[in-house]
Parts: structure tokens; C-alpha cells; sequence
């Protein structure tokens, strides 16, 4: 009986490391410029996949460094497809570095979910991830979407883009890192038009800092606790 409960203990154990954090997603907004880019925190990691012009040094965004190679650890997607700087149409912002991220991308060739990875975050703390879709071409894209799904939770559809002079969207969602530190949001692709994409991605870590008074009270407990032990130990060696 000890056998099998310790045995169930550990499939238990080994079935929550392995599942995806729940992620709280916000409403999806279009792209405008470059106070979209969230500063929240501290930068954990940044992916804009197939772009050129980020990939030596990276493109700046509202003090944000995007990385052509991603800077997530352990990252990985298994995107069929992908293009470079100018496969889609520029969102039209005042910031440069932002359209030129948004005009490059990964995307799928066919109708089937796909799905982004990441691992490394620390168990417990807070976490923030935002994506981005864009294309905009022409008339006939701005009809294509995608959700984008953490955990048990599906983020409502992101449009690609309105048209040659329209921009796509951008969403926001936080989660806390369970025990594994692992991540991984599947992309499904609307109905219309069916290819899921994403031009670029950030992680960040959101963990609040410890109030002042909480740090002093625990460097007071520690150092109770060191005392303690000094003077048992004196005792000891006294007796």
C-alpha cells in the first residue's frame, strides 16, 4: 500500500512539473507605437524570428533590445516557415526600429496549431508575455487571426492587419512560473485564411520587489537566528 502511494506521489509530482502555467490574458490591442512595448519589470528574454536587421546587435524599442536569435532561454518553435525584412507590410508607427521588427516573422504553412517555447524562468516568480502578429499586405490578410493559448487559458483573436495601411495587434499576458520554469503557448490560426504567425515576443519578470521593512525584518530574524546558535554553541563548549 506504502508503495503504491508513494508511487502516485510521484506521477502527482511529475504531472504538475510537466504542466503549462495558466496565463491571464488582457485584451489584444493594435499596434500604434512604441509605448506599446511593455517595461514593466526586468527583460528576461525577446525573440523577433527572421529578422535581419536584428539580428546583429539587436533593434531598440522603447529601451527595449529585440533579437533576431532569441534571447529566451531554451527557445524554440516548430514553425514550418518564415519570412525576412519586407515579407509583410510595415504597421506605419513613428519608430522605425518598431516597423522594421513587425515587418519580418515565422509562419506556418498550414492549418494546424503551432506552438512557441521557452524555459529557464524562475519557479514562483511573476511573469509578463507580450506577442505580436502583423502582415496588413492587402485587403484579403486583414481577414486572418489567431488565439494564442497558456496553460488552460485561450487569449480572444488578434487580427493580422486592416489592410496595405492598417497594423495587426499585440496582447499582453501574466502568469506565475510554476516548479518545471517552462513555458509554451500553442497559436491557432482563425478560420479565414488559416496560417498561424508571430513577428516578435517579449518575457519579462515582474516580481515585485521586497518592501524595505520586509528585508529588515528578515535580516533581523537571520541574524536572531545566528546569535542563537553562537551561544549554544558557546555553551556547549564551555560545559
Amino acid at each position: 500500500m506504502k508503495t503504491i502511494l508513494v508511487c502516485g506521489s510521484i506521477i502527482g509530482l511529475l504531472t504538475l512539473a510537466n504542466a503549462q502555467d495558466n496565463i491571464t490574458w488582457q485584451a489584444p490591442a493594435f499596434i500604434s507605437g512604441d509605448s506599446d512595448v511593455n517595461t514593466a519589470g526586468t527583460l528576461f528574454g525577446t525573440w523577433a524570428p527572421y529578422n535581419g536587421d536584428a539580428a546583429s546587435g539587436g533593434l531598440v524599442v522603447n529601451g527595449v533590445n529585440f533579437n533576431a536569435f532569441p534571447t529566451l532561454p531554451g527557445a524554440t518553435d516548430n514553425f514550418d516557415n518564415g519570412g525576412g525584412n519586407g515579407t509583410f507590410a510595415t504597421p506605419g508607427t513613428p519608430d522605425s526600429n518598431y516597423n522594421d521588427l513587425l515587418n519580418a516573422g515565422a509562419f506556418g504553412n498550414t492549418s494546424n496549431p503551432y506552438t512557441v517555447s521557452w524555459t529557464g524562468m524562475n519557479p514562483g516568480d511573476d511573469y509578463l508575455v507580450e506577442f505580436w502578429v502583423n502582415d496588413g499586405r492587402n485587403s484579403t490578410v486583414n481577414q486572418r487571426t489567431e488565439t494564442v493559448t497558456g496553460g488552460a487559458n485561450t487569449s480572444a483573436p488578434l487580427d493580422y492587419g486592416s489592410g496595405s495601411s492598417g497594423s495587426g495587434q499585440y496582447i499582453i499576458g501574466t502568469f506565475v512560473a510554476d516548479a518545471s520554469g517552462d513555458e509554451t503557448l500553442a497559436l491557432t490560426p482563425g478560420a479565414a485564411f488559416p496560417s498561424a504567425q508571430f513577428n516578435l515576443m517579449q518575457v519579462r519578470d515582474i516580481t515585485p520587489a521586497p518592501e524595505p521593512s520586509t528585508l529588515a525584518f528578515l535580516a533581523a530574524g537571520i541574524g536572531a537566528i545566528i546569535f542563537g546558535f553562537r551561544r549554544t554553541t558557546a555553551r556547549s563548549e564551555i560545559r
